[in-house]
């Protein structure tokens, strides 16, 4: 063998040798050099290169945190394969690039991460070298594969830990020419099935691409973990899928514009309690355009099948601020300084360009469950077949309607149509109709209120409301039919219901309110139910208080006159003008079925004695000398001084000198008795089966001090025995 074939062969093996061992020594030299070839200390089992196929396998590598002690990543497997041939047409190419087993801890604590050295190392600025003449490339890479990968993320501020669990995906293929116009497509299905697609084309020259982004039937659970970082929830469900079209220039990329559509099924999330709250069969989004650099947000529609939800509401807040965090409180606004209406609105006009639109909002067999305890009992009503829709709705509309319906704890119906300015929501007018609706679904309110329950009853609303520059005009329409209700005085009003409907009941026993409510709502001390229920309670408390107001239209009559009947302290007997009064109270006792009418008698007894005294003065008078006293009160003055043989004159001196006590006492009784008598007589010959009852009041009333003889006229409603033995 000559010299020179046994050189080649020593150096043909050295090369070998060389090579076979290269890839431990490159190891070796890593390991001990990480921290100045990539920030940390790094740690790998084996490296293998394949010189034949240029394929390199790594194993078991892994990378430290600060501390050399802790783990900040690592992998299982790394093989990457490549076509190192291809570099002669100024492409750089990649057959393979497999990774398994990755794993990646990332910490965050006080705004900082366990990763802020690794950046900071690599942002160290480098010797710069001219770049100038440098040779564009193409690049090929194929088989991309990401297999089983774990993400923590430790969030100590806190105490949570994220955790994606086994994450792969597989990209066949990412071409790229930095001088021709260049497709970038890749696929990966998602670990609980469905998958993610993306086709993305860009010219490297002017920096315009376009990009297609589908995600077919992702899975919401995974995401439960960053929801519940925002919200008090157990679960989150739902599998989404999406068609996002994104047209740009990667230059300014953050002008691109976003269109494509959106879509939710089987939403669910359910609270702390495992109750659900929020659900959808379905939510259809369509974006029409979604443009971030100026502000504009436009979505063709809107549409939601089969929502739920469940809202529960205490006397300070409701189960959707308790679950969301939302806290009611605000910021005092800082003293000497208002900010009014018209100061705010200008504000959002002249500052904010924003533009958002919904072309078309719909909402299909919704399903709403209200509770409360806000009277301290359990509140409960289910709301079902709510439908929404709306034609349009953007903010600069100057006027938007929408329309509503549903069905009532599965009887009454509701309609409404809502009007307003989306730039000034204190400009707006709601209808609203209500028919069917059982009043006994809200006897708890009604107890709580009133002070009474209601039993039975068809009640039907109609209100039309007109806000402007926050001040409320709302004409409401009350019908109530076959209305009943019981006793109980706990309520917050203890308003007397029974006997004010009783009242307010037509002949065919149907009560109709109408009820009008004003209001600044910009007032803070203005609330609408409050202003509501005060209304109805001063139309209750007048009903109850002064039911003659109601009652005197039955017959046509001035209220005013059907208080009281007046007399004179000698009269037995009533007037004409006051026997059509009586006969009037007949009429409205007729019209009433069940009305309790009372005539109780009240007098001031001195007064009266002082009248009779003076006038049976006058007839002694009148008998001696025939005149009338009244019209000759100087002969009548000097007539009882006469009499009483006295200079001046005293009326009860007199009337204790010629006039027994005992005789004018009696006179009082019995002017007083027939007047009764006379009053009951004419009345039960007029109608045999009246229950108008007449008496006298106790002489101990207070009303009776310095009263006319008269009888006060009140109404009640009589008791269920009277009433049946008609």
């Amino acid at each position: 063998m000559s010299r020179r074939k046994k050189i080649l062969i020593i150096l043909f093996l050295t090369i070998v040798v060389l090579l076979f061992f290269l890839p431990t020594i490159i190891k070796g030299y890593i390991i001990k050099n990480s921290k100045e070839l990539v920030g940390r200390q790094v740690a790998i089992e084996k490296l293998k290169y394949n010189y034949f196929t240029s394929t390199i396998k790594v194993y078991d590598f892994q990378m430290f945190e600060q501390n050399d002690k802790d783990i900040f990543t690592s992998f299982d497997t790394l093989i990457i394969n490549l076509e190192p041939y291809k570099l002669i047409s100024n492409t750089k190419a990649l057959e393979q690039f497999y990774l398994q087993g990755l794993m990646v801890r990332t910490v965050m604590k006080d705004s900082t991460f366990n990763f802020d050295d690794l950046i900071a190392y690599h942002n160290t600025p480098k010797d710069s070298v001219s770049t100038e003449n440098e040779e564009t490339f193409k690049y090929m890479l194929s088989n991309l594969e990401l297999k089983d990968a774990n993400f923590f993320f430790d969030n100590q501020d806190i105490n949570h830990i994220t955790h994606i669990e086994d994450f792969s995906f597989f990209i066949p293929f990412i071409g790229w020419d930095q001088e021709e116009k260049s497709n970038a497509d890749l696929k990966f299905n998602f670990k609980n099935g469905g998958y993610l697609e993306s086709k993305l084309n860009i010219d490297p020259v002017s920096g315009d691409y376009d990009s297609d982004i589908t995600i077919n039937n992702l899975n919401l659970e995974p995401f439960y973990e960053y929801a519940a970082q925002y919200a008090e929830i157990n679960t989150l469900r739902g599998n989404l899928n999406s068609k996002i079209k994104i047209v740009g220039n990667t230059n300014e990329a953050v002008k691109s514009i976003v269109s494509g559509h959106v879509d939710v099924h089987h939403f669910s999330m359910t609270d702390n309690q495992d109750k659900e709250f929020l659900k959808a069969n379905r939510v259809d989004c369509s974006l029409k355009k979604i443009d971030y650099t100026n502000s504009s947000y436009e979505l063709d529609s809107l549409n939601v099948y089969q929502p739920y939800v469940y809202f529960e509401m205490d006397s300070i807040t409701n189960n959707f601020f308790q679950i969301f965090k939302i806290d009611q409180t605000e910021e005092p606004t800082p003293q000497g300084y208002q900010i009014t209406e018209a100061d705010s609105t200008s504000t959002i006009n002249e500052d904010s360009n924003l533009y958002y639109a919904i072309n078309n909002i719909n909402i299909e067999e919704g399903v709403m469950d209200y509770s409360d305890n806000l009277t301290g009992e359990r509140f409960d009503y289910h709301l079902s077949k709510i439908k929404m829709d709306s034609d349009g709705f953007s903010s600069n509309a100057e006027w938007v309607n929408m329309y509503s319906d549903m069905l009532l704890n599965e009887r009454g119906t509701l309609n409404a149509k809502l009007g307003f300015n989306p730039l000034d929501y204190n400009n707006l007018k709601l209808d609203l109709v209500i028919e069917n609706f059982l009043l006994s679904d809200i006897n708890i309110y009604s107890q709580y209120y009133t002070g009474h329950s209601i039993l039975v009853g068809d009640f039907y609303y109609y209100s039309s409301s007109v806000i402007t520059n926050g001040n409320i005009e709302s004409e409401n329409n009350l019908l109530v039919k076959n209305v009943e209700v019981k006793n109980n005085k706990n309520g917050l009003f203890s308003l007397p219901l029974k006997f004010a409907l009783f009242i307010l009941k037509d002949k065919n026993g149907d009560v109709n309110l109408e009820i009008p409510v004003r209001g600044n709502l910009n007032d803070p001390e203005i609330s609408i139910g409050k202003i509501v229920w005060t209304t109805f309670k001063r139309k209750i408390t007048g009903a109850a208080t002064n039911p003659v107001n109601s009652l005197a239209m039955l017959v046509d009559v001035d209220p005013k006159d059907y208080q009281e009947l007046v007399f004179n302290y000698r009269d037995t007997i009533p007037s004409e003008e006051q026997f059509l009064k009586l006969d009037k109270l007949l009429e409205i006792e007729s019209k009433k079925e069940g009305l309790k009418i009372e005539l109780e008698h009240y007098v001031d007894k001195d007064l009266q004695k002082e009248a009779i005294a003076l006038d049976q003065l006058g007839n002694m008078f009148y008998q001696e000398t025939q005149k009338d006293y009244i019209k000759d009160e100087k002969d009548f003055a000097k007539y009882l001084k006469e009499k009483t043989q006295t200079d001046s004159l005293d009326i009860k001196k007199a009337v204790k000198q010629l006039l027994a006590p005992s005789t004018i006492d009696s006179l009082s009784i019995i002017i007083n008795k027939k007047l009764l008598e006379n009053t009951s007589n004419y009345l039960q010959t007029k109608n045999p089966e009246t229950h108008i009852s007449v008496f006298q009041s106790d002489g101990k009333e207070p009303d009776n001090k310095g009263s006319q003889s008269k009888f006060k006229i009140k109404f009640d409603m009589l008791n269920e025995e009277m009433t049946n033995e008609n």
